[in-house]
């Protein structure tokens, strides 16, 4: 009996010591998680001829009493489409009573829909519930770990900002990289540089302007997005990218296997994937990324993947 318990002990930690590395119980993960969500936006009857309506506005409904039940969050970054129709006052109601309630810091991007139909427009209404921002871009000091948040929607830019923007996200990585408080740099934008939906193509724009500084700098962690609606992630020259566009807009089915324009290392699911939000957890030597995914059920939230990202040593 004694060599059968010892051998259930083995083979117990055995089988869980991945589990727990890969959640990172081996090290001090701060209390205050950084939470990101991207694409709340309401379904247009239009979207509804080509993807398949699973209750959308519920499962939003869902996320964010989940983000608000985060009572300890330290920020919490929407990374756009936070409503279908950005002109209209009465598209941003479902968002405007999560703000009203939330007591987490909410961090805006500005996503494509948030500048339907008319830009002037729909940019008084953002104005109106983020005062505080001066620019649609920003950076933000969370803890250890500085974000950048960019403007991806170069259209609805004048060249004068775009340039203004590339030149103050070059300074921002410099500033970061040599700030020795700052032990990581996340970049975030609405528009996924690398993604498998066949609804939305990757973002050219994205490629083109944001990840030559990325991947030169040298504590870039992740580049975290959204607009294809679904979960993915990628690691290109080393460096991780999240698609986290489940936040409750219609889900986007992916290209699947060899028909995958980049290879996804999330590969236990079909090609349609869920609604979701994404947690972070700052740690003394690396970030924990856990996927936090709503059952089809809706009854309750699953942590469906993790990513540990260690900090690059100076």
């Amino acid at each position: 009996m004694r060599g059968q318990t010892r051998i259930h002990y083995f083979l117990f930690f055995a089988l869980s010591f991945p589990i727990l590395a890969a959640f990172g119980k081996d090290q001090d993960y701060n209390k205050q998680p950084v939470l990101f969500v991207s694409d709340t936006q309401q379904p247009i009857w239009v979207e509804t001829l080509r993807l398949q309506e699973h209750a959308n506005e519920i499962a939003t409904q869902h996320i964010y009493d989940a983000i608000e039940r985060e009572s300890t969050a330290a920020a919490i970054f929407h990374l756009g489409d936070i409503t279908s129709i950005g002109m209209f006052e009465s598209y941003w109601k479902p968002f405007d009573d999560f703000q009203s309630t939330v007591p987490a810091p909410i961090y805006p991007v500005m996503g494509n829909h948030d500048y339907f139909f008319f830009r002037d427009a729909a940019m008084e209404q953002f104005r109106k519930r983020f005062p505080a921002l001066r620019s649609s871009w920003y950076s933000a000091i969370i803890q250890s770990v500085a974000v950048i948040a960019l403007n991806s929607n170069f259209s609805e830019l004048t060249d004068d900002e775009r340039i203004q923007q590339q030149t103050w996200y070059r300074q921002q990585l410099l500033r970061f990289d040599y700030d020795p408080k700052v032990n990581a740099i996340i970049v975030v934008c609405h528009h996924s540089p690398f993604t498998n939906s066949t609804i939305v193509h990757p973002s050219e724009g994205v490629q083109k302007h944001f990840l030559p500084l990325f991947f030169a700098a040298r504590k870039t962690a992740a580049f975290i997005s959204g607009h294809a609606h679904s979960y993915e992630h990628f690691q290109i020259n080393g460096k991780d990218f999240l698609v986290i566009g489940g936040g409750g807009g219609l889900l986007h089915p992916l290209l699947t296997h060899s028909a995958q324009r980049y290879q996804d290392l999330f590969s236990r699911e079909s090609s349609m994937r869920f609604f979701h939000y994404l947690q972070c957890d700052i740690g003394s030597q690396s970030l924990l990324f856990s996927i936090h995914k709503l059952k089809h059920n809706f009854s309750e939230f699953e942590v469906i993947d993790s990513i540990r990202i260690r900090y690059t040593k100076p």
